[in-house]
C-alpha cells in the first residue's frame, strides 16, 4: 500500500519528477518499509513470545524449552521476516501497481503452501518438502524450534515447528524472492511511465 497508493491517486508522477532517479526512490521507499516493518514486528514478536510463554506455563501448558539464543533468534527473525515480506509486497506493488493484487500474492505465497502440506495436506513426505523449501513460505523457517532426530518416526509438519531447512536457510530463501522481486520492480520502474 505504501507505493500502490501513489499510482492509484496519480501522486507517483509527482515523487518521480521530484527524485528522477527511480531506483533512489524504489530504494528510499523499501529503506522505510524494512525499517517501520521490522520495528514493529521486533515489538510485536517479542510482546507475543513473552508474555504468551508466561500465559501458557501459567495455566499448566507445557511449553518446550529453548534456550535464550534461540528465543532471540525467533523474535528477531519473526521481526526479519515480517520485513522481508513487507519487501516481497513493495516490489510487487510497483510490478502490478494496484493494491489488492501484491496483499494478496504476498498472503498466498507466504500462507498457501502450508495448505499443501500441513496435517490435512495433499502433499506428504518429499512434495511437501520441496514446496516448503522453494517458495517464500520457507521463511518461516527462522520460527524453528525443535531439533530433528534420524532415530525417531514420527511425522514432522510445520504445525509442529518443523521446516525441512535450517533456520537462516529458510530465510535465505525468502530473501532470494524478495531480491528478484525487487530487481525486476527496479527495472519495470524505469521502464515504464507513471
Amino acid at each position: 500500500m505504501f507505493i500502490t497508493a501513489e499510482y492509484r491517486r496519480g501522486l507517483i508522477r509527482t515523487t518521480l519528477a521530484a527524485t528522477p532517479r527511480r531506483g533512489q526512490v524504489l530504494a528510499a521507499k523499501a529503506i522505510v518499509t524494512a525499517a517501520v516493518t521490522f520495528a514493529a514486528g521486533l515489538a510485536g514478536s517479542g510482546a507475543a513470545i513473552l508474555l504468551g510463554e508466561r500465559m501458557l506455563r501459567g495455566s499448566g501448558r507445557f511449553i518446550f524449552p529453548v534456550g535464550g539464543l534461540t528465543e532471540a533468534r525467533v523474535i528477531a527473525g519473526s521481526a526479519a521476516l515480517l520485513a522481508v515480506a513487507a519487501l516481497l509486497a513493495l516490489a510487487l506493488g510497483v510490478i502490478w501497481r494496484n493494491g489488492a493484487g501484491p496483499v494478496t500474492a504476498t498472503i498466498a505465497l507466504m500462507v498457501v503452501p502450508f495448505f499443501f502440506t500441513g496435517p490435512m495436506a495433499v502433499l506428504r513426505g518429499t512434495a511437501a518438502d520441496w514446496l516448503l523449501r522453494v517458495t517464500p513460505a520457507a521463511g518461516f523457517a527462522v520460527q524453528h524450534v525443535l531439533p530433528v532426530y534420524s532415530q525417531v518416526a514420527n511425522a514432522y509438519t510445520p504445525q509442529y515447528g518443523y521446516y525441512p531447512l535450517p533456520p537462516w536457510a529458510g530465510f535465505a530463501v525468502l530473501c532470494a524472492w524478495a531480491a528478484a522481486a525487487l530487481a525486476l520492480a527496479a527495472f519495470l520502474l524505469r521502464r515504464r511511465d507513471a
